[in-house]
C-alpha cells in the first residue's frame, strides 16, 4: 500500500464512471419513450404508398400489349418501348414488393407469376394476341392486390 496515494482517487473515477453510464442509460431510456410516441402509418397510408409503388406496373401493362403488338410486325423503334415496359414493370413490382408480401402473400404470389408469365411470353416471341391475354390476366391480378386497383 503507497503512502502518498491521494485520498478519494478512486471515488473519483467511480463516480464518473456511474455518471457516464447513467448519461448512456438516460439517453437510451429518452430514444425508447421518443419512438413510442411515433404513430405507426395507417392502412390507408399504406395502401396509397402501395399504390404509388405499383403505377409503373399498371402503367407498362397498358402500353406494353400495344408496344408489343408493334415490334412484333416490325414497326419503328418498338423494341426498345417493350424492353422499356418490361423494365418499369420490374422496378414497380420490386418497389411494392416487402408490403405487398406481408398484406397479400398469395396475391404477391399470383401477380409475379402472371408478370413472369407475360414476361416469357415477350422474350420468346409469342403471337401479339397470346401477350394482349397474359397482359390482362396479370392486370387482373394487380387489381386483386391492395394498392393495384387504383
Amino acid at each position: 500500500m503507497s503512502l502518498y496515494r491521494q485520498p478519494g482517487g478512486a471515488r473519483a473515477r467511480t463516480i464518473a464512471v456511474s455518471a457516464v453510464v447513467a448519461l448512456v442509460v438516460g439517453v437510451a431510456i429518452g430514444y425508447a419513450v421518443g419512438r413510442s410516441g411515433e404513430d405507426e402509418p395507417s392502412a390507408q397510408e399504406v395502401v396509397s404508398a402501395l399504390r404509388e409503388d405499383l403505377r409503373p406496373v399498371s402503367n407498362g401493362l397498358t402500353l406494353l400489349p400495344n408496344e408489343y403488338a408493334q415490334a412484333y410486325g416490325g414497326s419503328g423503334n418498338e423494341a426498345a418501348a417493350v424492353s422499356g415496359a418490361l423494365e418499369r414493370i420490374q422496378s414497380g413490382l420490386e418497389a411494392a414488393g416487402d408490403d405487398l408480401r406481408t398484406l397479400d402473400p398469395d396475391g404477391a404470389i399470383e401477380l409475379s407469376l402472371r408478370l413472369r408469365a407475360l414476361e416469357e411470353a415477350v422474350r420468346a416471341d409469342r403471337r401479339p394476341a397470346v401477350v394482349v391475354r397474359l397482359a390482362g390476366s396479370a392486370q387482373a391480378a394487380l387489381a386483386a392486390v391492395p394498392g393495384g386497383g387504383g
